[in-house]
Formats: C-alpha cells, structure tokens, sequence
C-alpha cells in the first residue's frame, strides 16, 4: 500500500524551513553587485545570476537535499546528529571522547546558533524598514514596531513548530508563488537573460573579475544561509515533506526570482537600486512590500527551531547541561521547545534591534559564522561516510572535498566581514563552544567515577540475596545504568542501610513513542526476594514524574508509595587535583553549570524528606 503524500507537513515546512533562504532575493542581488564592484551591464547579470543559480543547486540540491539529508540519527538533521553517528559512545553511561572530531561539530553547532541570533533581527528590522517606501515619516517607529514583532514572534514559539507552520505555511507558499510570477514576467520580457542557466557564464564572471571575482562569494553565502538550518530542522517535518516543499514551491520560485531580477537590471541599469522590487511597478509595489514584511518575519522560524533542535541534540550527546525540552508534537518527535533557549534568543534579539537600529549594519555581521557550519558539516560528513557508512575513502573525499571547497570559499570571501561586526556571532559561537567542551569533559569525568563505583547486579544479587529479618522499607537508587548498583564500593555504610530494606534499582527512560499506556508504564523484575530491578518508560510528549512510577508498582503489589522509602542518588562534589587538573576557571565554570542543571531526582519531583544525595569526589 502506497503511502499518501505528506502535503500538508510540506506546506507547513514551508512556514518553518524555509524562510530564510525564500527570503533572500530581497538583498543578495544588489549586495552580489555592491561586493564584486560590477556595473549593471547585461554580461555582469548574466553571470551573477549564473553564480546563484548554480550554487544553489549544488549546496542545497546536491548536498543537503541529496546527500546529508539521507543521513540522520533516528530521524533527526544537523551537524550534531552526524556527530552522533560518528562518534557512538564507547562505553554506556560514559559520553564519548572529546576529539577533534566532536571539536569541529561543537564549533560548527555554535555557529549555527550565533548567526540564528542575528536572523531573526536582521528579517524583522528589514521588514519593518520596508514602512520607508510608504512614508519617511515612519523611521522613528521602525525600531519599537521591530522589537514589538519580534516580542510577539517569540511569545507564540511554545505552540511548537507545527502550529507555527500551520499558520505561517500559507503565508509562505503565497510568497513563492507571487516571486515566482513577479520573476516569469521579467524573464518573458527579456528572454535573454535566461543564458544565465548556462554554467560557463558564471565560471567566465569568477574568472574575469580578479579579486572581486572571489570576494563575490561573501555575498552569494547570503542566498544559502538557511541550507544548514534545513537540515537541522529536519527533525520537526521529515526528510520527504521538505524535499517536496523544497522541489514543488522553493527552488523553482528562488531561480525564478533571481533570474527575473538579473532581467530587470540588464534592461534598465537604475533598477540595481532595488531590483526585488523593480519586479512591481506601479499598483503592485505596495502589496509585495506588505507581503515582504510578513514573509521576512517569518523568516526567523527556521533558525529559531534549529536552535531548539540543536540545544535537543546537544543535552542529549552531553554537550549541555539538562533543562526543560518540550515535545509539541504526537506525530514528530523532533518538535520541540526549549523555554530557556527561547528567552536567551528573545533577549539577544532585541538587544540587537535596539543597539544596530538598521538592517544595513547588522547585515555586516551576517554570514560568515554559518558559512563556517556548512564546512564543518563537510568535515563531519566525511567522518561518517568512512567511519560509519564504510563508503571507499577516495568516494567519500571526492564528494565530501567539493563541497568543502565552495564552503571553504565562502569563508575565506567573507573574512573581511570579520571587523564589520561578523566577530560577534563568532565571539557568541566561541562561549557556547567552551561551555560545550567543559560540559562534556566534566560529565565524563564524573561517569566514569560513577562507573567505578558500581557494582555488578549479579554480584549485588549473590550477597545481598536473603532477607535476614522483615525489611523496615525500602530504598531506591537511582541509575542510569541497569546493570550496576551504583555507590556501594563507596559508600560502604550503605551495605548496613540495605541490610534492613528492599533494595530498588531504577532507571528512568524515554522511548521513541509520544504517550505509553500506565499498564506499559513499569517493567519490575525481582531477582531475589529482596533486590528489584525497575525499569520506568515516558512516551517523548510525557512528563517524568515519580507518581506514575509509585502507582504503577502498587498495582503490581509493590508499594513503595510510603514516607520511609528513601530515594538515593549521587551528588559529585568537584574537587582540584593537587597536579595536572583543570585550570581553575574551568573547573569553577563546570561546577556552576552542573549547580544549574536539573537532576532526575528534580525533575520526577521526589518529596525533599525522601531524598538521599550520596557525595561522591570527582577529582579535576
């Protein structure tokens, strides 16, 4: 049985995925023109056009839609994903080795996130400064009606990507539509221009124009800033339904648009002012502007769920401390919302409208940090084909090094960006990649103490196996690992504790589906009469409380439901090496962040008076 089409997740990806890169054709012309110092001569637009034409087909049609996108980890996108499927754990419970290879994706996923600060900035300001075209008389308004649009935009993130899409998913397949027409009835007025889907004018305009023929790449990065996030947003809609939304409405309407612009500024060079909108004269002009405005708003959601996405992948592969994720969809598991993330981008956003007040300035900044994504997404992507695909080598350099030559270019053309304001992603990039590293290199420091410190459930099991009188209550330890017990080569008293208790080891997991049944809840398996292995299971969508647990295991005529049951689980208190530890700085830094982390013991909410936080000395 064939499987219906997902039209109505693709119209929604539009909303979401794409509005970055659907956005672009409002600058990335007039700004290819500006960087390479061309005249608007009928060679210079075919060319230009030329450029775009084809590197769009080749970032976003061959490498992300094609090739990475074919490759997730359990459906999810984006550089960290393929960091998971390149560097698998070693060892359960311990996070993996922080390598050179888990260097370059935690750079690559903190650049992401510091060009998603600047987006949703840059498209709203933009917008907003599209009021000029109706009246002068709007600039001083232009800031506060940004901020408040941008206060807005974030207030309704907690609905979750789907919603989201839903109502910005028409709005967007209007907009493609219309530049799709506006782009058509140029090119149908100056036909010539289509010479542009000719690969050779775009190789003669590099070839011809010296330095500016290389630095022209700095503005090109401008039309494919939302590829990496398409990817990352991969997550919330599927591999299929972007595919469609990016073959069926984007990449024609995208080619459409670009070439019908080169048209216009081929027959009337003053058109270079503002070719997007040269594209409708007359009656037309103010409609498309107004449509502009709520295209380039919505602009900011794909890079705004990519953040979540990341900050999801990131918690998971230990490079962030725990905090609240929440799932906002039965159907795709990959829908999140992360409050935390969302107010920190909220703030920073708005901070930036304030302080920059104009697109012009903050657009100076912008590119270069995700230019830098896209090459350490072909670094990782490497890794993966060999190392996990097993592709040959020489295959796998072969795709993998061109699409790290034209993102190498993109890089080195858009250096000089650096002093206009591009450090400040980076500076962005750069604390969150530190705050990444240490995360990492504490948590497994302390795992693999913990890990040490366990005990075999078969042998736990053999000396612990009789009950020597009736138990007084129980204890519970929590694990992630179900087969040690955790803490009692440490803590020998313990041993005296469990003596007189039921002794509980459990462990809390996710699975894979939204909701479970309660009769689904608990797996409970005793292996001797006085030591029981609990296994608790959340659907992705559920909350992990203690309540669900306690009643469960009363209907299996276990009850732990009472004040003597103790909750026992580790407290690791960092402590300096007396030589080859962690400068102090860092070891300060990690543990202010594990202080800031939420434990399983806070979130299932286990009453205070049953907690038993066991201190366990991790030396760093």
């Amino acid at each position: 049985m064939r499987r219906p089409i997902p039209t109505g997740l693709a119209l929604a990806a539009l909303g979401v995925v794409f509005g970055d890169i659907g956005t672009s054709p409002l600058y990335t012309i007039k700004t290819c023109f500006t960087t390479a110092d061309a005249t608007p001569t009928v060679e210079n637009a075919v060319g230009i056009a030329s450029i775009l034409i084809w590197t769009l087909f080749f970032v976003v049609c061959i490498k992300y839609v094609t090739v990475l996108m074919r490759i997730d980890h359990d459906g999810e996108g984006g550089i960290l994903a393929l960091l998971a499927r390149a560097e698998p754990p070693l060892i359960f419970g311990v996070p993996m080795r922080p390598d050179w290879i888990v260097l370059v994706a935690v750079i690559g996923g903190a650049m992401i996130i510091g060009d998603g600060m600047i987006t949703p900035a840059i498209s709203v300001i933009s917008a907003v400064e599209g009021l000029r075209v109706a009246t002068p008389n709007a600039e001083p308004l232009i800031v506060p009606i940004a901020s408040g649009i941008l206060l807005a935009l974030f207030a309704i993130q907690w609905r979750g990507t789907q919603s989201v899409g839903v109502i910005f998913g028409p709005i967007m397949a209007l907009w493609f539509v219309t530049i799709a027409v506006a782009g058509l009835i140029a090119i149908a007025a100056h036909p010539a221009i289509l010479a542009a889907l000719n690969p050779l004018h775009a190789l003669r305009f590099v070839t011809h124009h010296g330095v500016f023929g290389f630095l022209i790449f700095g503005a090109i990065i401008l039309g494919m800033t939302g590829a990496e996030a398409l990817y990352a947003d991969m997550s919330h809609f599927g591999r299929i339904p972007i595919t469609l939304a990016w073959y069926g409405f984007v990449f024609p309407a995208l080619i459409l648009n670009y070439v019908g612009q080169s048209a216009v500024i081929a027959a009337d060079p003053g058109a270079l002012d503002s070719p997007f909108y040269a594209l409708t004269p007359g009656w037309t002009l103010m409609p498309m502007v107004a449509l502009a405005t709520a295209a380039t708003i919505i602009a900011s959601q794909s890079l705004i769920s990519g953040a979540f996405t990341l900050t999801e992948q990131a918690i998971a592969l230990n490079l962030c401390p725990s905090m609240t994720v929440r799932h906002t969809s039965r159907d795709q598991r990959g829908q999140v919302y992360v409050p935390f993330v969302n107010a920190m981008l909220a703030i920073v956003c708005i901070l930036l409208v304030v302080t920059f007040r104009s697109s012009d300035r903050l657009a100076s900044m912008y590119g270069l940090a995700v230019s830098a994504t896209m090459f350490a997404t072909d670094i990782v992507f490497y890794v993966v084909a060999t190392r996990t695909l097993r592709w040959k080598p020489v295959w796998a350099l072969a795709l993998a090094g061109s699409f790290a030559l034209l993102d190498a270019t993109f890089v080195l053309a858009g250096l000089h960006k650096f002093v206009d304001g591009a450090w400040l992603p980076l500076a962005i990039a750069a604390v969150l990649s530190v705050t990444a590293v240490t995360w990492l290199m504490g948590r497994r420091v302390v795992a693999r103490e913990l890990l040490e410190q366990r005990e075999p459930v078969e042998q736990f099991a053999a000396e612990h196996g009789a009950l020597v009188s009736a138990p007084k209550g129980a204890v519970v330890l929590l694990s992630g690992d179900p087969t040690g017990v955790p803490f009692v080569n440490s803590h020998r008293w313990l041993e005296r504790l469990v003596n007189d208790e039921v002794v509980i080891l459990l462990t809390v997991k996710r699975v894979a589906r939204p909701y479970l049944p309660e009769a689904q809840r608990v797996m409970i398996e005793e292996i001797s009469p006085r030591f029981v292995r609990i296994r608790a299971d959340f659907g992705y969508m559920e909350m992990r409380k203690l309540t669900p647990i306690l009643n469960a295991c009363g209907a299996a005529n276990l009850d732990i439901d009472k004040d003597t049951t103790s909750f026992v689980f580790a407290n690791p208190v960092i402590v300096g090496k007396s030589h080859g530890g962690w400068p102090r700085w860092q070891r300060q830094f990690f543990e202010l962040l594990q202080h800031n982390s939420r434990t399983l013991a806070a979130e299932l909410e286990i009453k205070a008076n049953r907690q038993i936080a066991l201190g366990v000395e991790i030396q760093i």
